[in-house]
């Protein structure tokens, strides 16, 4: 059988020792208040945050060491603390007595007495200053990063407009002159700058000028069949020019079917016809406008 032996008078005041003694061992400022917000007990570490002997800061309180806005808040946080009876987690601002602001966290607990009635707090404190501003550094190096590409993502977007303009050369009319190696990427940009050039102008018609391409595989002829079949469904209709003996002969082998897009040997055929037809249309339209 084993017997369970009550703990002597000794036994306790050493525990109760022994535990004052890890309290103020502990380098984390530990403290009591009561109900009335009044320190009434602490270990060392909250005493050297006011470089003060217990004497001059037990049965004070925040407004005695702190500035009014910091105290408020600690006696905010004690209050709620109070009314809802659970623990809480949490960051401030306190001027040390060197006049430094620090950043803690401070964790709360209720206290009870042998009655079970509240009779106080008890509160510790993390200096997390470094923490906080090693994250904030984090924070600022984050919006450096993501505005620094954002910027990236701007000067890509001009510079793909540039590599691919779009000319407003009549009411109406639009001319976008390819030149050089037509790749797939160039090729997706050349639809978009297309599509929304029309409708931003509300273009009726749109010269596509290949002379300076030397090359149209199969990708890109797909690109440009796509585009064309766009444009026609936005209301504007595609005229491709300056198709030279090369690309036509490319165009041929490839299969591909350039008979649904409109095409003029030089980018000035092209410019007449869409001119006298956006004219006709405007001027068969004019009428209709007049009698209403």
């Amino acid at each position: 059988m084993t017997a369970v032996l009550e703990p002597t008078a000794a036994l306790t005041e050493q525990s109760a020792k022994l535990l004052l003694l890890a309290y103020d061992a502990f380098p984390d400022p530990v403290f009591v208040k009561d109900l009335s917000h009044r320190w009434v007990a602490a270990n060392r570490a909250f005493f050297e945050l006011f470089q003060l002997p217990p004497s001059a800061v037990l049965g004070k309180s925040d407004p005695d060491f702190f500035p009014k806005d910091q105290a408020d808040v600690f006696w905010k946080h004690d209050d709620e603390l109070f009314a809802s009876q659970q623990p809480s987690e949490k960051e401030e601002k306190l001027t040390d007595a060197s006049g430094t602001v620090r950043t803690i966290w401070t964790r709360k607990y209720p206290l009870y007495g042998d009655d079970g009635a509240l009779i106080g707090l008890c509160g510790i404190i993390t200096d997390i200053t470094k923490v906080r501003a090693t994250i904030e550094q984090d924070f600022r190096l984050a919006a450096e990063v993501e505005e620094q590409q954002r910027v990236i993502t701007a000067q890509s977007r001009l510079l793909d407009e540039l590599a691919v303009p779009v000319i407003r050369i009549w009411e109406g009319i639009l001319l976008l002159p390819l030149i050089g190696e037509i790749t797939a990427q160039r090729a997706m940009q050349f639809e978009d700058s297309l599509l929304r050039a029309i409708s931003e102008h509300q273009a009726e018609f749109a010269l596509i000028d290949i002379t300076g391409v030397p090359l149209v595989d199969s990708t890109v002829a797909g690109y440009l069949l796509r585009s064309n079949l766009s444009a026609r469904l936005l209301g504007c209709q595609t005229i491709m020019v300056g198709i030279g003996a090369g690309v036509a002969t490319q165009i041929v082998r490839l299969g591909a079917d350039f008979s649904v897009i409109l095409t003029r040997s030089t980018l000035q055929q092209g410019l007449e016809f869409a001119m006298q037809h956006a004219r006709s249309a405007r001027t068969l339209a004019s009428p209709l406008r007049k009698t209403r």
